[in-house]
């Protein structure tokens, strides 16, 4: 998400409207297409290397904002991990601890001074059976500027653009104390969706109306908590991907920019903001769509849900295809690895290790080039198919792994 600092937007008597970017315009299509390659560069080398890479591109744009912004949008898909042979806190223990004995340490023998930096370097690696050279790297591979990007998926263009569109959106809402949203017109898997997020994110609300005539919704904002208001602002942020499902909807907050100036902002779904969460209205292959066709034709005791789980990677969210849901309150859940790309799997691999759900069935496409080994330290149930899903397959998962529903780590 983007943090205050990067919020552009203007305001016009006592309205606020938030400066959003044309995904079509040719001069920020070029910036995203620039930083995402610049990413993509920086793959296996340092975080700093890649600081100093925007700061000197950010140098010759005078949209700096947008591009901090774009660029932070980024760094949150992105993973950077400590990379050394020995915990860097160990190795600058030892190397301080073995220097202090033989003080002052010198980069050149000579009478009096006996102890270089080359043979403490190498009493240490000898002791871990490392390279003098690994020592040295990393002493210091925790600090922020030394971990390296191990982890890159890269968006499209219009992608990146647009979750830019959105994150402006949340950033505003952060300082919403209420925020008023009429639903209308739609159906009511999206409506089961919008109450769903509201309930995960412990959102403050009033609700008023029915699927026929639509619902009003009134939500406290965070600015009118008086402890805990970023983590509720975060919350009311990642909430807003799930009203941009629905086909027709409104919404007026009230944001707080300082303690006498309360603007009215208004958003309705005629602005064309996309979300970056899936959309529960349709399948999202004829694999899934199949799949759940065959189900409903077996004689079971088990109930198949679609998309009605939603679980905290803390800085996103994950929502399981399917959901399966027995009499005697057990559950389970499946996610479907497809036919992707190798990044695409990458990414797929860390969601459902920090997913680390026990009822959850893996159920992943023999054309992938991964094996069980992948799956070795992700809980849950493993299934392989080659075109075609079968029921009777994954239901003999979901009997090894469910659980009682009071015994699950979510809504």
């Amino acid at each position: 998400m983007l943090t205050l600092d990067l919020l552009r937007y203007r305001i016009k008597e006592d309205e606020i409207c938030a400066r959003y970017v044309n995904p079509k315009n040719s001069k920020y299509r070029a910036i995203a297409r620039d930083l995402i390659d610049i990413y993509g560069v920086h793959l296996n080398r340092t975080k700093g290397s890649l600081t100093s890479a925007l700061a000197d591109y950010e140098a010759a744009d005078t949209s700096y904002h947008v591009t901090r912004g774009l660029a932070k949008l980024l760094e949150d898909r992105s993973e950077f991990t400590i990379q050394s042979p020995v915990e860097p806190e160990v190795l600058r223990e030892k190397i301080f601890a073995y220097g202090s004995k033989r003080h002052p340490v010198v980069t050149k023998r000579d009478r009096l001074h006996r102890t270089t930096r080359p043979k403490v370097l190498g009493k240490i690696a000898d002791e871990f059976s490392v390279a003098a050279d690994e020592v040295m790297a990393g002493m210091y591979a925790d600090l922020e500027e030394n971990r390296i990007l191990t982890g890159f998926e890269p968006p499209t263009v219009e992608r990146l653009l647009d979750r830019y569109n959105v994150a402006l959106t949340q950033a505003m809402l952060y300082r919403a104390s209420e925020m008023t949203i009429r639903i209308y017109r739609n159906i009511p898997t999206k409506y089961r969706l919008v109450f769903q997020f509201i309930k995960f994110f412990k959102l403050m609300h009033v609700v008023s109306g029915n699927n026929a005539d639509g619902y009003q919704i009134v939500l406290d904002g965070p600015a009118s908590m008086f402890r805990l208001s970023q983590k509720y602002g975060i919350q009311m942020a990642l909430f807003l991907p799930a009203l941009l499902h629905c086909d027709r909807w409104w919404l007026d907050a009230t944001i707080v920019m300082n303690r006498n100036d309360h603007l009215r902002f208004e958003l309705n779904d005629e602005f064309g903001l996309q979300s970056h969460y899936r959309d529960p209205g349709e399948f999202d292959s004829e694999l899934e769509r199949h799949f759940a066709t065959q189900f409903e034709k077996i004689d079971t005791e088990w109930t198949l849900e679609r998309e009605t789980d939603i679980i905290d990677l803390k800085d996103t969210v994950m929502i399981p295809d399917f959901a399966f849901v027995h009499p005697d309150g057990r559950r389970a859940i499946m996610e479907i690895v497809g036919f992707w790309t190798p990044d695409y799997l990458k990414k797929k691999l860390w969601k459902l290790k920090r997913a680390a759900m026990p009822n959850m069935i893996i159920a992943v496409s023999d054309r992938l080039n991964c094996s069980t080994e992948d799956f070795r330290d992700i809980p849950g149930e493993v299934l392989f198919f080659k075109t075609r899903i079968k029921p009777k397959e994954v239901l003999e998962k979901v009997e090894a792994c469910a659980i009682v529903e009071k015994d699950r780590g979510h809504p």
